[in-house]
């Protein structure tokens, strides 16, 4: 087991494009510094930061697909949603729909002004009933409930909108538009082994950028940390299947990257179920086997 016993638990994993989106947030009670500090952001704030450019292009709330990407009940501090938590669709026309991150729902909305009002909604199973829900995405689905009823006052910062109650709950939403699996730069940040993460760069100095590009023709090409690679990858509805990973340079690094280049090249030579977000993608061999092994990925650069 790598790195066994070094109490390295997973986390919710967000890519940097994500921390950075979060800690440029305006008028959402993010204080961008301390944001920034906290989750280790380091790229560049949001392409437009300016408040009067912002409201000059405010994002209609109807038509788009919103991920429910924070939120606040009662005036707490702000909530960060798990992995692949909530989202809500509002279609000008009076309705609703969404997942309230385990359960799927739809609802009358009306919107009027700066406001809209949720009302009869109706709780719908999820893909697999929520089944597979633990107890960060139930808690997380629990307080979206709550909050997304009733009344909600409509604020826009671009590509970000606060749905806020009477009380001061919260929703925090971001225009879904994600990343493509096929043809984008996949950074790999972490590996993963059963409940443990660790990041790429750990106990492997000087290791070069890793990265992915699944193509299109079912091949998949990318470094692993010191050598280009190139393989074969089946990509089906919930699995991709790596294939054939076999290097296409021939360079020598350290003995620590050398190992560290093999342990990324094992997980990309094995059948992984995966997770696609906005701008991350993870790749697990759970629960397809017991002794699970991934990797956590970012999308380069941000739209």
């Amino acid at each position: 087991m790598p790195f066994g016993g070094r109490g390295v638990r997973r986390t919710a994993i967000a890519s940097a494009a994500l921390l950075v989106g979060v800690a440029g947030l305006a008028g959402c009670g993010t204080d961008r510094t301390a944001q920034g500090q906290k989750d280790g952001g380091t790229s560049a704030a949001p392409a437009s930061d300016d408040s009067s450019a912002d409201e000059e292009n405010p994002l209609p709330l109807a038509g788009q697909h919103w991920d429910i990407w924070e939120l606040s009940v009662g005036g707490s501090g702000l909530k960060r949603a798990p992995r692949g938590a909530a989202w809500v669709k509002f279609d000008g026309a009076g309705k609703a729909s969404g997942n309230f991150g385990c359960h799927e729902f739809r609802a009358k909305a009306d919107i009027k002004g700066d406001t809209v009002t949720v009302r009869d909604r109706e709780t719908l199973p999820g893909p697999d009933g929520g089944k597979s829900c633990d107890a960060q995405h139930l808690g997380y689905e629990k307080d979206v409930q709550q909050v997304l009823d009733g009344k909600l006052k409509v604020t826009t910062n671009y590509s970000w909108v606060n749905l806020t109650d009477s009380h001061g709950s919260k929703l925090v939403l971001h225009k879904h538009r994600p990343f493509p699996l096929v043809g984008t730069e996949w950074d790999i940040t972490k590996l993963s082994y059963m409940d443990e993460e660790w990041p790429i760069y750990d106990r492997a100095p000087g290791i070069g950028k890793v990265y992915v590009v699944l193509d299109e023709d079912g091949t998949f090409h990318g470094n692993f940390g010191c050598n280009d690679y190139r393989g074969k990858a089946e990509i089906g509805p919930k699995t991709i299947t790596f294939s054939q990973a076999e290097p296409t340079t021939d360079k020598r690094c350290s003995k620590a990257v050398m190992s560290r280049e093999e342990e990324v090249r094992e997980r990309f030579d094995q059948t992984v179920g995966y997770q696609l977000g906005p701008d991350w993608l993870l790749g697990t061999t759970h629960p397809y086997d017991n002794l699970a092994t991934g990797f956590v990925a970012g999308a380069k650069g941000k739209r």
